[in-house]
């Protein structure tokens, strides 16, 4: 017998298993994309607030209408908003100034992919950059397709729209630039150049909102002012006293202020007929900077506002006084445009904040990720912005980059 017992046998380890590899990674989707910038704008004090009381929206539902001759509006009910991937791809393309391909994107999406074929927004989407294209013969060849899907009557050709010429200026020629001037306000001073480029008469530029300026932003609109000058350009230059001030800061700084500063500066005073302090602050100019001194080449007509101490407390003009809807126009591009500006104070006065959005042309990305925090402002007030009018292809953008549907509701014929 022995003294010591015999050792307990033990099963050998199972080979240990390589790890799986790695899934590969996909490309971020356009409404990956999307989510990550809204979610990246928006802070916690920043989310939707329920609506207020007896505010007309449309809650959990897709509804879409689109102005036709005959038909007032084009309502489709779904469980989502109709956005698919297609969609998507298209609306950013559209944003950025890409129509074409936006259009070939749902054109071959609705007839291709099965989530785009039946998504009736992405169909409204296609016959809007149709209409915008004057396309007519596509878009009829469209409208059969849409009928053999959707089995109802496809949306009518609309004779009054016309081919779209492209931005459109504000009425009037009413140009307004807000914020601080840097290389980000190029779209809002486009809107100048469109202006000088179509020779708009009674042409305006405000400038009541301009907060500050970098070197950059002075030397874009120094540039643009001194194209409308050599284009012999009549201008209304309305409320230069906060800019001027700060350029007359800066200048005082000699060259450490900025060759743009000084250039702003003398073009201001060629638009104000200002040519003896100008004479003057072109020599200081050439010796700062060690260049020719430009010379005295005013306007043909300046018909400038507010060259008098008391200029800068005069108001601005407001388009929608009057009017118990925000209507916006054009293009809207950028993080500070003028018409988005309009939205805080024209809410002070409501409740239930109706904006308008038939005639707009266009909203980049940057825009709309404006929009929704403008709009996420004004609920936290307990008020309800109401959208209206907005286009299927630029609807499609709004909801992408996180506006719910609710705001969007039917426009009263």
């Amino acid at each position: 017998m022995g003294f010591f017992s015999k050792p307990i046998a033990r099963k050998p380890a199972p080979p240990k298993s390589e790890p799986a590899p790695a899934a590969p990674s996909r490309p971020q989707s356009a409404h990956e994309v999307a989510l990550q910038a809204a979610r990246t704008g928006r802070s916690a004090e920043q989310r939707p607030v329920d609506p207020v009381a007896n505010d007309i929206t449309v809650a959990d539902a897709s509804m879409i209408e689109w102005g036709m001759p005959g038909r007032s509006a084009f309502e489709v009910v779904s469980a989502n908003p109709g956005l698919c991937e297609v969609l998507e791809n298209a609306a950013l393309f559209y944003a950025s100034g890409k129509a074409d391909l936006a259009r070939s994107t749902l054109e071959h999406g609705v007839q291709a992919d099965q989530d785009a074929r039946t998504s009736p927004l992405a169909w409204l989407a296609l016959f809007d950059v149709l209409q915008r294209a004057g396309d007519r013969a596509a878009f009829d060849r469209v409208a059969m397709d849409y009928s053999v899907q959707f089995e109802r009557s496809a949306p009518a050709w609309d004779e009054s729209r016309g081919i779209a010429a492209g931005p459109r200026v504000v009425p009037a020629g009413f140009v307004q630039l807000s914020g601080k001037l840097t290389a980000a306000s190029a779209a809002q001073i486009d809107g100048l150049k469109r202006a000088v480029a179509k020779k708009v008469a009674k042409a305006r530029l405000d400038l009541a909102k301009v907060t500050g300026f970098d070197d950059a932003g002075a030397r874009l609109l120094a540039d643009a002012l001194g194209a409308a000058r050599a284009a012999r350009f009549a201008l209304e230059i309305a409320h230069p006293g906060t800019l001027r001030q700060a350029l007359e800061a800066a200048v005082r700084q000699g060259r450490d202020g900025g060759e743009g500063a000084w250039q702003l500066s003398l073009e201001m005073m060629q638009w104000q007929n200002d040519r003896a302090p100008f004479e003057d602050r072109a020599i200081e100019f050439a010796v700062a900077f060690e260049l020719s001194p430009p010379s005295w080449e005013p306007p043909p007509i300046t018909t400038s506002l507010g060259a008098g101490p008391d200029s800068a407390a005069e108001p601005p003009p407001d388009p929608n006084a009057g009017f118990e809807t925000l209507r916006w126009t054009g293009e809207m591009l950028g993080p500070v445009t003028p018409q988005l500006a309009q939205l805080p104070d024209f809410a002070l006065r409501r409740s239930v904040v109706p904006v308008d959005m038939s005639a707009v042309d266009r909203v980049d990305f940057v825009c709309a990720g404006a929009l929704l925090n403008a709009i996420n402002g004004v609920e936290l007030q307990r008020k309800s912005v109401q959208i209206t009018g907005a286009s299927p292809i630029i609807r499609a953008l709004l909801l992408l980059i996180g506006i719910s549907p609710r705001h969007f509701v039917k426009k009263d014929v």
